[in-house]
C-alpha cells in the first residue's frame, strides 16, 4: 500500500466515523423535539430554542464534512506519482477541516447537554 493509499483509508475512516456520531446526534435532537413538543409555556419556548441551536451545530458540522469529503475526493483524484507533489496541501487542507469539526463537535456536545437538561 503507497503512501496516498494509507492516507485516503485515513481520511476514509475519520469521514465514517463523523458521518456515524452526526446520525447519532440528528437522533438525538429529533428525540428531544419530540419531548419539547410535549411541554407548553415558556419551558417549550426555551426548549426550542435549544433545539433550534442544536439544528443549527449540526448543520454547521454537516458543512465541514461536506468540505472535508470535497478535500478526500481531491485526494483521490492525485495519481500515486503526483501526491509527494500535493501532500503538504492536502495535509494542511484535512487539519483545517478536522479542527473545525472537532471544533463543532466540542461546540455541539455543550449546546446537546444544555438541551437534554431542560428536558429532564
Amino acid at each position: 500500500m503507497g503512501l496516498k493509499e494509507a492516507y485516503q483509508q485515513k481520511i476514509e475512516g475519520q469521514l465514517s466515523e463523523w458521518d456515524a456520531k452526526v446520525e447519532e446526534c440528528s437522533a438525538k435532537v429529533k428525540e428531544l423535539k419530540a419531548k419539547a413538543e410535549k411541554l407548553e409555556g415558556q419551558a417549550k419556548i426555551e426548549c426550542n430554542q435549544h433545539l433550534q441551536t442544536l439544528e443549527g451545530k449540526v448543520s454547521d458540522i454537516n458543512g465541514k464534512l461536506k468540505a472535508g469529503k470535497q478535500e478526500y475526493e481531491k485526494v483521490k483524484a492525485v495519481t500515486e506519482e503526483a501526491w509527494e507533489d500535493v501532500k503538504t496541501g492536502a495535509e494542511t487542507a484535512w487539519d483545517n477541516v478536522k479542527s473545525g469539526v472537532e471544533g463543532g463537535w466540542s461546540s455541539l456536545k455543550e449546546a446537546m447537554d444544555s438541551a437534554t437538561a431542560k428536558l429532564k
